[in-house]
């Protein structure tokens, strides 16, 4: 299997931190968010890892020099693409088959073996991780089913959503008619949904982002390397 982490972003909600180091490098218990990430992957059978890298480039790539096993490949851009035109950039380093696609700037402990066997790239062209709200988010997604099933978007008045978790398998041929070009993969999971091929699946685990200050400090209070809550 192959893994692309998104990391190219500039971490604008974090500036003044990120102005000097790219998001993915800030420390979580004495090391960078990305080593979680690494760290937790050693789990499953990992063939490549493929990082897109944009905002500070060359601190990132000189960092991920350090990996040996598994092979950690650089996909640098030379504009900010976007999730979508990232994705669509490391493709061809990524190969045919399905591939697990995870944000760089969360932190996460979820059992993925579900998510594995739950994808069926004749069905499907995306299935997302969702988790439960966190305090004070409204959702992003509604689940057509219990724990797995089509994806919706909230609206006002449903009774239950789910947030996405930045984890997710995407299925290559599907972003095969997409640019290289700046674009948010919201786009492609609308034109998922118009084809029913947008699912997802609810996983147990504890999960962060730490894409502001406040969700920054809240994750340096409760994560510890490797990956376990703190008192866990």
């Amino acid at each position: 299997m192959n893994v692309f982490i998104l990391a190219a972003g500039r971490g604008q909600r974090l500036r003044p931190l990120t102005d000097h180091q790219p998001k993915p490098l800030l420390d979580i218990d004495g090391r960078p968010v990305i080593d979680h990430t690494l760290e937790r992957l050693t789990r499953w059978p990992v063939s490549k890892i493929v990082v897109n890298t944009c905002h500070l480039a060359d601190k990132l790539a000189q960092h991920l020099a350090t990996y040996r096993t598994p092979t950690v490949i650089i996909s640098r851009e030379s504009e900010l693409l976007e999730t979508g035109g990232g994705v669509c950039n490391a493709l061809p380093l990524l190969g045919n088959d399905p591939f697990l696609a995870i944000n760089g700037d969360i932190l996460w402990d979820f059992n993925l073996d579900p998510l594995f066997l739950g994808f069926d790239s004749g069905s499907m062209d995306a299935l997302l991780v969702l988790v439960a709200n966190p305090p004070g988010k409204r959702g992003d997604f509604v689940i057509q089913g219990d724990t797995m099933g089509r994806l919706r978007r909230f609206q006002e008045g449903d009774a239950h959503s789910w947030t996405y978790s930045g984890v997710q398998m995407l299925n290559p041929p599907a972003l095969a008619s997409y640019p290289v070009a700046p674009f948010s993969l919201n786009r492609f999971y609308d034109d998922c949904m118009q084809q029913q091929r947008l699912f997802g699946i609810a996983l147990p685990g504890a999960w962060s982002d730490i894409g502001t200050p406040a969700t920054l400090a809240e994750a340096r209070k409760i994560w510890k390397f490797p990956l376990h809550i703190r008192g866990n």
